[in-house]
């Protein structure tokens, strides 16, 4: 456990945040790091436009004076809370339409280094993966990231399945949209399904050709490399139920209840930094440094 959090260590601080920006012809492109698979792939771009103040304002020379803002706008869950973060705090909320559809929009002053997450909440009051994306905020523009899209959220209703038993998942997704639910350990699995009209989708695991043993399953929209939370479970004599949630794990600023990059790159860029959120510090000092990162290895699940 401790060798791959040390090796992530040093993959994460060699490179910076595994995040780049390329600027072209006015337009940034911003690659995120994918929380479930540790690697980089383009999900959103991020484009700049002028916004200037409605109704004419306090103009110079007949031009109204430009604002700055960020926007956000993807697709998350019908009727979804999605959560807006700026530096590890709340900065707005707002409810997902019927189709999932979502945007947020922020007035900010110029900020050269603000890291913005999001996550979503469905309507059975389960989160998302956090998403992370360090911005540059630039004075008189509107900063705008389109295209998000968060991955299902997903539950499972055992931690342990008797040998040749069931499991049964379920989450919120996008309607009407084709999922892959992936198994993955001693054997591996994949089955298919088909979200319903308003969202939800729920399936039953047939496990009879599976071994005893330790395995991990995670949900994705079909072709799309963005996954869910792992759920860990394993495969023995009898049948254990969840009957509750792990909840304030130290690190754990999105309540996903595991501790993996999403976890380690806001510990990081709050790293020596003051003033830190709640959820950062740890051992509670209110100073971010390495026994933050050493309780984080603790609960560490990858």
């Amino acid at each position: 456990m401790y060798s791959n959090f040390f090796k992530t260590i040093i993959t994460f601080l060699i490179p910076g945040f595994l995040v780049f920006f390329f600027c072209f012809s006015n337009t940034i492109y911003a690659l995120p790091t994918d929380p479930v698979t540790e690697t980089v792939g383009v999900y959103a771009s991020v484009a700049e436009v002028i916004v200037v103040t409605p109704g004419g304002g306090n103009t110079s020379g007949g031009v109204a004076i430009p604002k700055t803002a960020v926007s956000f706008s993807g697709q998350a869950y019908p009727y979804a809370l999605v959560t807006l973060l700026k530096q590890g705090e709340d900065v707005a909320t707002v409810t997902a339409n019927s189709a999932g559809d979502f945007n947020i929009t922020l007035e900010e002053n110029y900020n050269s280094n603000a890291l913005y997450s999001l996550f979503a909440v469905d309507v059975n009051n389960e989160r998302s993966l956090l998403l992370n994306y360090p911005i540059v905020v630039r004075v008189g523009l509107l900063t705008q990231l389109s295209g998000i899209r968060f991955a299902p959220t997903v539950v499972a209703d055992k931690s342990q399945v008797r040998a040749g038993d069931y499991l049964m998942i379920s989450g919120y997704a996008l309607p009407r949209r084709n999922l892959s639910v992936t198994v993955k350990g001693m054997s591996n699995k994949v089955f298919s399904l088909i979200s319903s009209d308003k969202g939800p989708y729920k399936i039953v695991l047939p496990l009879a050709n599976l071994p005893k043993g330790d395995y991990s399953v995670f949900v994705n929209y079909t072709g799309d490399a963005r996954t869910s939370k792992l759920i860990r479970f394993s495969i023995g004599d009898s049948n254990i139920f969840y009957t509750g949630v792990l909840s304030g794990i130290p690190g754990d600023c999105n309540s996903d209840k595991v501790i993996n990059l999403v976890d380690f790159s806001v510990l990081a860029f709050w790293y020596g930094k003051s003033n830190p959120p709640a959820c950062v510090d740890t051992n509670k000092d209110k100073i971010i440094n390495l026994v933050d990162f050493s309780i984080l290895a603790f609960y560490w699940t990858g």
